[in-house]
């Protein structure tokens, strides 16, 4: 006789559900990482802008132009970095939310893997017993052939 677990496809279908929800998770920090760098660029621009704008004051001479230029893009670029932060708060949010799902599916995963556990002792328990039962069996009859 063996070990068969009555809620097996139970079991099994939140394995696929815990790993679903593992992906979408995966997939939602990758988004945020790929907004996160984006944000990083969008710095690392305004520190080459500036450094241009310093570069050209050093110099000196008829650079309004170029240094009205630099100053109209840090504007705007500060205003998308804004509108970045903000993007990539409403991500945080949605990763948070599917971490939160994942967590739970991992739980509930858990518990009827905990569940199967249980089952299985009891039932090796059980068998246990009944080997036990049949060997007993076993001696006596063999103690009253012995004995005729």
């Amino acid at each position: 006789m063996r070990f068969k677990f009555p809620m097996q496809k139970v079991l099994e279908h939140r394995k696929v559900v815990e790993n679903l929800a593992q992906k979408d998770f995966q997939d939602a920090v990758a988004v945020l990482n790929e907004f996160q760098e984006k944000l990083d660029k969008m710095n690392q621009e305004i520190l080459e802008a500036q450094a241009r704008a310093g570069s050209l004051l050093q110099v000196g001479g008829a650079q309004g132009p170029a240094l009205s230029q630099i100053h109209e893009f840090l504007k705007g670029q500060k205003i998308r970095i804004l509108q970045q932060e903000q993007k990539i708060q409403e991500i945080e949010k949605i990763v948070e939310y599917k971490r939160e799902i994942l967590r739970q599916a991992a739980l509930e995963y858990k518990i009827m893997e905990k569940v199967r556990e249980n089952k299985f002792e009891e039932y090796k328990a059980e068998r246990k017993i009944q080997d036990q039962k049949e060997m007993d069996e076993q001696a006596i009859l063999r103690f009253k052939k012995t004995a005729e």
